[in-house]
Formats: structure tokens, C-alpha cells, sequence
């Protein structure tokens, strides 16, 4: 066996050698048996064989003969040494050993004497199903997060609950309502037998769970045992491939004798070009999402009031919506154009009065269908360099008393001409809510258009404020963040509206970085701080703002510059806040990075 340790890819040169000395060097193992390893070979000896070795000296037959003995004496040194070297790694592993040892009994100490020793079960039991069970009603159970890489394909907090001590073991098994809530990551033989056992221990309560797999490589799906309890269900939320979903769920559930009766939410996503026929009334549900499919419904859903279509075709969602004639809060998502034109008779939604719209969403979706009644509109765009037709939206709520009370817009790039459009067809609307899109690559000015359009068109020349400064001058001394955030050469000047728009506006919810002046500008005009010299020409429709909740886009800002705005922009609103209205100033953290 070699015993040459040193790596090839070093040269003895590099290796700090000890100064010439003709004493032994030593290594003490042990202080109390004086157990120690002594290095006998003549060390002062290196130095000149470094010297023979770089200049290339041939040796005499004397000197070879020498060498060779302190060749045989350095290898008896290195057999020595490495003997050492095992018994101090064995030494080592039993150390660790009792180490480990020792760790396990303070932790059993520990836990006997942790807090948790001493709480009621009922206390315990209540604990336990808030980790094991939804958060809420409207909740699919079990956000459980699997360990990573994905070596855990399941969901259930509850086996590793009752796997703590003999216990928590008991209180779980004696608990049918911490079986209720369950769900697996690729479903197989293994994942199934952990349903069948939940369903068995959860006896006759109602079931909450996720499923996600696809179908087997021997070919058909078998169906899920969850299907023969589909009377159990509550929460369900099902994903994976179009044949897994039918095959394993939707199929079996149209055969089985049983009736989801108690089925309160159900979430389905697959990816399937045609509809899937489930010719089932639900008597229960509630909110229903779709993602990448529609259902064809033989009769009217009359319960369902929620839903949510995304990924699909713009006639196969309009023909669902013709099931669903009670939908009170419909949300869309990337709605696409599809094969054919959409019938031109629109399809009339009494009861909507939520809509949420995340483009890309096609035009023809909107001129097909009609909301009368809609009060709360949501827009969100998630392609962030796309300008979007807004034609469609337009003639959507261009109708006469539009009732329409709540706006959101988020990453939206509108312009200001569509924005005044927009906003004189909402006269009625009170709660708005925006955020501006910003990019590395683009930065679009939808904030400083919105601020431009709702401050009121000045009463004079110069408004003063409470404290007699003019607000000319008082814009002169504020810190330039137009300059550092720049507007559009449209939105530079102040409003030349003559009207008030938006009159009935009373909260306001914007995520931009700083503006100032603009926002000031709105605040003073629909909020102000009466006064004796400003009190006659206060009007009752200027005082309707009551909220106003600004935010930093971004989490994290590296620029001092942005909070510094932000301070003085709270500085500014405080005595607004002192008058009643609700100021709201989210500062953003500083990175680490400034």
C-alpha cells in the first residue's frame, strides 16, 4: 500500500517545513497515560535535500546508501503515524456516538419539561387542527408545503403530527376532525392508500382535499376511492392531466349513485380543448374555478355565485356563462379569441356585481356580455410591455347610470385621453385603487394621469393653505421628484379640466413611487383644511376623500432619495390626517445593498 499522502498536483517546496533542529519533534495523545507520537527522522536533514532536488545532484553510492536508509526510516514513520490517525478516528466516531447520545437525552429532558407537557388536550386539539385543517371556509385545506426536491409527494401534516410521541398519537387517532383535510402531489398505489386511510379515520365528516397526478403508464386511470364519499366533500381542488381528471374523478363521479350534496367549493385544472360533459346539479356549490377547461352542464347551476375561467377560449367561456345565470363575482384570465365568432345577442348577468378582468382577455368576451348591475370592476394586466385596446372596456360601461362604484387598476397602461373617457362614464365610483407599471425596461405614467385628473380645476390664481404660504412656493421648495421620476410632456402642466371628475370619490389607493406634488394637489382640492380664510370657498363636494393609502411599488428601495420623499410626503399630509382624514403611508425597507 502507497503511502504517499502528499497530492500530485504539489510541490514539496510549498510545504511550511519547521526551522533546523536537532531535537525530536512531538505530538502528546494523551496527558494522562503521557500517550505520544515522536517524529525520530533528522528533519534538519530536508533542507538539503530540497536543494539536491532542484539542482539535479547526483548522488555517490555512499550517499544513496544513506538515503535509502532514511527513505525505509521516513516509511516506518508514516505506518506509524497513519496507525495513530485510525485509532484517533475511531476514538473520534465513539465520541460523536455519545455525543448523539447525549443530545437525544437532553432533548428527551427538554420535552418533558417543554410548556406543551402541561396544556389541556382540549387545548392541544384545537392547535392541531389549525395546523392541520383550513384556514377558513372558503379555504382548500392543508397548505402543507412538501419537503423540498419533492421527496414527500403528499400533504398530510397530520401523519407527522401523530408520529411526534404516543401521545400526540392518541389525541390524533382520537380526533376524526384532523382527518378531514388532506391532499398528495402525484397520486399512486402509496398516496392512494393514504386517502383510503383518512377517509376511514375522518368516519362520517365532512373531507377537504387536493389532488394533483396524472394518469399511470399502464394505461386508464382507475377511479379515486374519494369518489364513492363524494357526498363527504366540501373543498376540492383536483389538477393534473385532462385523463387523469376524467378518468380518476369526473367520470366515476357521473356514474357513482352518491350526489355531492355537500360540495361547497371546487377548483378543476387540465388542459382540454373541448368541454368535459358533467351532467350534475350540485344543490351546494358555491364557487367554482376552471383552469384550462369548461364543464357542460346538461342543467342551470342556480347555486354557484363565484367563479373563475382562466385559459380558456372566449366562446366556450360565454357558453358556460350561460349555465350560471346567478353569478354574482366572475373572475377571467387570459381569455383567448378560439375558433369562431361569439353570438350577438349578449348574454345579461343580473346579478354580477364583482368582475375581475387579468388581461389578456379578448375584446369579444366584453362586447358579449352585460352587467347592469356591476359595482366592483378589478383590471389587471400581466403582459407588462403590451398597451392594451381599450375600446372594448369603453362601450362595456358606456351605458346610461352606470352603477359602478369600485376600480382597480394594476400594471395597466392607459393613457390620459382613455382615462378621462373612462372616468366620466363612473361618476358614481368611490373606491379607487392603482398601481403604476413599472419595468426595467418601461416605465408607463398611469399614476401621474390619474392624479392629474382628479384634482379639482383651481378656484384662483393662488390657493392658500392654513398656514398663509402660498402653494406656488410652496411647490418651489419641494424636493424635486418629477425630476427624478419624470412625467409625460402631457402631464407636466396642471389639469385644464373644468370639471370635477370622479366627484363622489372618497378612497383612494395608490402604489407609485413619489409624486408629490400631484397627490398634494388632489388631497388640498377634495380635502381641505378649513379655515377662516379659506372657509368661503370651501364646497361640500370637495370634501368627500376621506382615505388616502400610499405605497412603494417595490418592497425593497437602495435610493435614500425615495424614502426621503416619502417622509415629506407624510410630513405634508399630517395636518390632513389631524383633520379627520385617513392618511396611510407604507414606507418601504431599505436594502441592504444602499
Amino acid at each position: 500500500m502507497s503511502l504517499n499522502l502528499l497530492p500530485s498536483s504539489q510541490s514539496i517546496a510549498q510545504i511550511p517545513w519547521p526551522k533546523a533542529t536537532k531535537l525530536p519533534i512531538s505530538t502528546c495523545l494523551c496527558d494522562q497515560c503521557d500517550r505520544s507520537i515522536h517524529l525520530d527522522t533528522p528533519l534538519n536533514d530536508f533542507h538539503e535535500i530540497l536543494e539536491h532536488s532542484r539542482s539535479g545532484y547526483n548522488p555517490s553510492a555512499s550517499e544513496c546508501k544513506a538515503y535509502l536508509g532514511m527513505l525505509d526510516q521516513a516509511r516506518s514513520e508514516l505506518e506509524r503515524h497513519q496507525s495513530e490517525l485510525r485509532w484517533l478516528r475511531e476514538l473520534t466516531q465513539k465520541l460523536e456516538k455519545q455525543q448523539r447520545l447525549l443530545q437525544a437525552f437532553e432533548a428527551g429532558i427538554r420535552h418533558i419539561l417543554s410548556p406543551i407537557q402541561i396544556l389541556p388536550e382540549e387545548i392541544l386539539g384545537v392547535i392541531f387542527q389549525y395546523a392541520c385543517c383550513g384556514k377558513d371556509a372558503t379555504d382548500i385545506a392543508n397548505n402543507y408545503d412538501p419537503t423540498p426536491y419533492g421527496t414527500k409527494h403528499r400533504l398530510f401534516p397530520t401523519l407527522d403530527m401523530s408520529s411526534v410521541c404516543i401521545r400526540w398519537y392518541r389525541l390524533v387517532t382520537s380526533m376524526p376532525v384532523l382527518w378531514t383535510s388532506f391532499g398528495t402531489i402525484g397520486y399512486n398505489s402509496k398516496s392512494d392508500l393514504m386517502v383510503r386511510t383518512f377517509l376511514e379515520r375522518s368516519r362520517l365528516n365532512l373531507v377537504d382535499f387536493r389532488i394533483s397526478g396524472s394518469v399511470t403508464q399502464y394505461g386508464r386511470s382507475s377511479p379515486s376511492p374519494l369518489v364513492a364519499h363524494c357526498n363527504r366533500w366540501r373543498h376540492v381542488s383536483i389538477a393534473g392531466s385532462s385523463s387523469f381528471v376524467s378518468q380518476s374523478f369526473l367520470e366515476p363521479l357521473v356514474e357513482c349513485k352518491e350526489t355531492p350534496s355537500n360540495l361547497r367549493s371546487l377548483a378543476l385544472e387540465c388542459y382540454s380543448s373541448h368541454p368535459i360533459e358533467l351532467p350534475i346539479v350540485f344543490p351546494s356549490l358555491k364557487s367554482l374555478v376552471l383552469r384550462g377547461l369548461t364543464l357542460n352542464f346538461e342543467k342551470p347551476q342556480y347555486t354557484i355565485t363565484t367563479l373563475c375561467l382562466s385559459k380558456v377560449t372566449c366562446n366556450g367561456a360565454l357558453s358556460f356563462l350561460l349555465h350560471l345565470p346567478n353569478v354574482e363575482s366572475l373572475e377571467v384570465e387570459e381569455i383567448e379569441q378560439g375558433d369562431g365568432l361569439p353570438s350577438s345577442t349578449p348574454i345579461v348577468l343580473n346579478k354580477m356585481r364583482n368582475l375581475t378582468l387579468r388581461y389578456p382577455v379578448e375584446d369579444a368576451f366584453l362586447t358579449s356580455i352585460k352587467c347592469p348591475h356591476l359595482a366592483s370592476l378589478h383590471l389587471y394586466n400581466n403582459l407588462d410591455f403590451k398597451d392594451l385596446q381599450f375600446e372594448s372596456m369603453i362601450s362595456f360601461l358606456d351605458k346610461p347610470g352606470c352603477p359602478l362604484t369600485c376600480l382597480t387598476f394594476k400594471k395597466m397602461a392607459i393613457d390620459r385621453a382613455k382615462l378621462l373617457r373612462l372616468f366620466r362614464l363612473v361618476p358614481s365610483l368611490t373606491y379607487l385603487e392603482a398601481e403604476e407599471l413599472v419595468t426595467r425596461v418601461r416605465f408607463a405614467d398611469i399614476i401621474g394621469g390619474i392624479l392629474e385628473l382628479l384634482a379639482a380645476p383651481r378656484r384662483s390664481s393662488v390657493d392658500r393653505d392654513v398656514d398663509g404660504e402660498s402653494r406656488d412656493e410652496e411647490s418651489e421648495s419641494e424636493q424635486p421628484d418629477e425630476e427624478v421620476f419624470p412625467l409625460s410632456r402631457q402631464s407636466r402642466s396642471h389639469s385644464d379640466l373644468q370639471e370635477l371628475v370622479l366627484p363622489q370619490l372618497a378612497e383612494l389607493h395608490l402604489g407609485l413611487r413619489p409624486r408629490n406634488k400631484l397627490l398634494l394637489d388632489v388631497v388640498r382640492s377634495r380635502r381641505p383644511i378649513l379655515s377662516e380664510s379659506n372657509l368661503e370657498h370651501s364646497t361640500d363636494r370637495a370634501c368627500h376623500l376621506r382615505t388616502v393609502h400610499i405605497r412603494y411599488p417595490y418592497t425593497y428601495v437602495r435610493s435614500r432619495v425615495v424614502r426621503k420623499q416619502l417622509e415629506a410626503l407624510q410630513r405634508k399630509l399630517k395636518p390632513f390626517k389631524e383633520g379627520g382624514l385617513d392618511v396611510e403611508i407604507i414606507m418601504p425597507l431599505a436594502s441592504r445593498y444602499v
